[in-house]
């Protein structure tokens, strides 16, 4: 009876420890991929940037804007969903976030907490705006297609300076997405056509031919830009446009684009990004 009851043991033991065995392989295969992976950091990303001092922002697929250190630790997080959907972020100054609102012509500036410091409601000075970015002298630009002309202007929508209509510099049917000021250069972007390079007075340079733009870095003298082709470089001394070669394990697979920042890629996939050091 007593080798029965050490049997019955045994046997309750080994389906105990089974079942547990079963409930953690399930629990496993449910977890999202993303949770799996070997991601720097987990999420689903639509837009996201790194500003000189190492640290990344993104923009979730659920218009969350998220504020990571260069050690990948999540620090601060703003979510909003009243003034629409984020359609871009310039984070060329770290203590004055540039958050633009295309849908609703709206502005919102944050601090490195992403704390909000002002808004403007850029409809009530202009009937559509496309694109805005902050300048170095703590003014804005901001493209406005009903005129075809490149505007600054300052916190209360005030228009400063403005350049001639564009159409006059040959860019017909264009579509300006995205704007950047670095050094004395204002950079107006067009995904499918390319780069529009004026001077910080809105007098017009030149045209850098690119198509299907995914991402893109400006450093007031280079432009690093990321498209299905791969990652280019365009100098803006020499006018030469050089490839930038990845680093053989950089699974292209999934990869929506690249960001190229002191040397190292990061690589943002649907569910994350990775990074990949410089060889």
């Amino acid at each position: 009876m007593a080798s029965d009851r050490n049997n019955f043991a045994i046997c309750l033991s080994l389906i105990c420890v089974l079942f547990v065995m079963s409930c953690s392989t399930s629990k496993s295969q449910n977890k999202p991929e993303s949770l799996l992976s070997d991601y720097d950091i987990n999420a689903n990303i639509k837009i996201a940037e790194i500003d000189n001092l190492g640290r990344i922002y993104v923009v979730t697929d659920k218009n969350i804007l998220i504020n990571y250190r260069p050690d990948f630790k999540e620090m601060y997080r703003h979510a909003n969903t009243k003034s629409g959907a984020i359609s871009s972020i310039d984070v060329s100054n770290p203590l004055k976030i540039t958050v633009f609102y295309d849908n609703f012509n709206k502005v919102k500036i944050f601090d490195n907490t992403l704390t909000q410091i002002t808004e403007m409601n850029l409809s009530e000075k202009f009937s559509d705006i496309t694109a805005c970015a902050s300048s170095n002298d703590g003014t804005y630009w901001v493209y406005d297609p009903t005129q075809f002309k490149l505007l600054k202007i300052n916190e209360n929508a005030e228009v400063l300076l403005e350049t001639s209509n564009l159409n006059d510099f040959g860019m017909q049917d264009i579509s300006i997405t995205d704007i950047r000021e670095k050094s004395n250069f204002v950079l107006l972007t067009d995904r499918k056509k390319g780069f529009y390079v004026f001077d910080n007075l809105g007098q017009y340079a030149f045209h850098v031919p690119a198509i299907d733009i995914l991402s893109f870095q400006f450093d007031g003298k280079n432009i690093i830009y990321y498209t299905k082709e791969g990652l280019k470089f365009y100098s803006l001394t020499f006018k030469e446009t050089h490839e930038i070669t990845l680093p053989n394990d950089v699974k292209i697979d999934g990869c929506k684009f690249v960001i190229y920042h002191g040397q190292d890629f990061y690589v943002v996939y649907d569910n994350g990004i990775k990074l990949f050091r410089n060889p």
